[in-house]
């Protein structure tokens, strides 16, 4: 099966979350690609929405003569970036420790 296929069996409209996952690209990417009308999309309020028929003939215009067979795909969530960088307290309490100041008389 090809992703044109794929694409085309959904009955609503696509998020941009699910055509991200579809084709294996970044939720960002999706956003910029709508933006500069590089993909169909609808603006519906201020959500993107996608209509599966007009993506898959996008899709089926951008690939080759030789259709890409779609693999099946995980479903990917994307997690929040959490600051992985732990503070050692002690160090920083070192460098933020005054020291007295020499007396001028």
């Amino acid at each position: 099966m090809i992703l044109a296929e794929i694409v085309e069996g959904k009955k609503e409209a696509l998020r941009v979350t699910e055509v991200a996952r579809i084709l294996d690209v970044s939720i960002k990417k999706i956003y910029r690609m709508a933006a500069l009308g590089q993909i169909p999309s609808l603006k519906i309020s201020n959500s993107i929405r996608f209509d599966p028929h007009e993506v898959a003939a996008w899709l089926r215009s951008q690939s080759s003569a030789n259709p890409i067979p779609a693999v099946s795909l995980p479903s990917r969530s994307y997690p929040r970036r959490h600051n992985t960088r732990r503070l050692n307290l002690r160090s920083t309490l070192d460098r933020n420790t005054l020291q007295p100041d020499s007396v001028h008389r």
